[in-house]
């Protein structure tokens, strides 16, 4: 059974499925005694008919998911036409992975090979897939994606589709947050890649410090965003400062799941700041973390060989 994420006190699940009157898609565990009060779906609504704070509690949660949605219509759709469909699909399989969606993500591989198997970036799907598939976090090794048009490129269902679902970019912005967690970590992760490193540990040490999220992703971009602290600091080349971002990391999530990555990384900010010893009893414990096959324990083991 896969868990996907802790239901606390007043919080709830499976509302959309009794609502929308269609099979259940969730299971709970309760963990010690518990009271369990069945309704029908006449009675449940009778019952959150007169409570408006419920009301208003599962509809900021619905929106919460709406606006996720939308926003992931937006990154395929790179907010208007898409520069090219095959692109456009490889980029939204990559922001399923680095999310930790690993399903969605490779499901979007599988179907980049299934429509063009001789794409420009067959291999680095094929790479990817098999990462996702073992839920592997996004590897710190590969380089960003790059826009490159494919030559002789048709256009396809998917490119018909993404012109007949494309709005203009004054709509599709209008309803996004600014000051949401997603918007703010979105921000943050553009300007890492952008080289404003400082610019962006600024925004991700805000959003590492946001205690309003509501859904499991929001939860996973807080926790991601003290780990991108240390690699910002890492990229410019301010180890002392990465060591103390990873470090950080790894007491306050110690199960994380970028867990592996972020003491590969912090292993990485050792032996850049001098400290060579330390740095490979730290290569040694990555490459006996599971899965012990992927991407990140063959670079550290690369290391450990005195490798690059």
């Amino acid at each position: 059974m896969e868990l996907k994420e802790d239901v606390k006190l007043g919080e709830f699940f499976g509302v959309k499925s009794a609502i929308g009157r269609y099979p259940r898609e969730e299971t709970a565990q309760v963990i010690g005694a518990a009271t369990v009060l069945v309704f029908k779906v006449p009675e449940f609504e009778k019952f959150v008919s007169d409570k408006t704070h419920l009301i208003i509690k599962m509809l900021k949660v619905f929106s919460s998911q709406l606006r996720q949605v939308h926003r992931q219509v937006r990154e395929i759709l790179g907010q208007g036409e898409a520069k090219n469909p095959a692109f456009e699909l490889m980029n939204v399989a990559e922001v399923f992975y680095k999310n930790g969606n690993f399903e969605h993500a490779a499901y979007a591989f599988e179907k980049y090979l299934q429509h063009y198997p001789d794409g420009m970036y067959v291999d680095r799907a094929r790479q990817l897939v098999d990462l996702a598939r073992k839920k592997t976090p996004f590897p710190l090794t590969i380089q960003e994606l790059v826009y490159k048009p494919e030559p002789g490129a048709q256009s396809g269902k998917l490119q018909e589709m993404l012109k007949t679902m494309a709005v203009p970019t004054q709509n599709s912005t209008s309803s996004v947050d600014p000051n949401s967690i997603l918007s703010q970590y979105d921000k943050a992760s553009t300007l890492m890649n952008a080289g404003k490193y400082a610019d962006a540990i600024d925004l991700f040490k805000l959003v590492s410090e946001r205690t309003d999220s509501v859904t499991q992703e929001e939860e996973q971009f807080v926790e991601n965003s003290l780990f991108y602290m240390g690699k910002s600091s890492f990229k410019a080349k301010d180890y002392p400062s990465a060591i103390t971002h990873f470090s950080n990391f790894i007491k306050k999530y110690p199960k994380g799941l970028l867990l592996k990555e972020n003491l590969y990384h912090l292993a990485l900010a050792t032996e850049a700041s001098g400290d060579k010893e330390k740095s490979k009893q730290l290569f040694q414990k990555v490459t006996q973390m599971p899965p012990l096959d992927d991407s990140i324990s063959e670079d550290a083991k690369s290391k450990l060989k005195g490798g690059k």
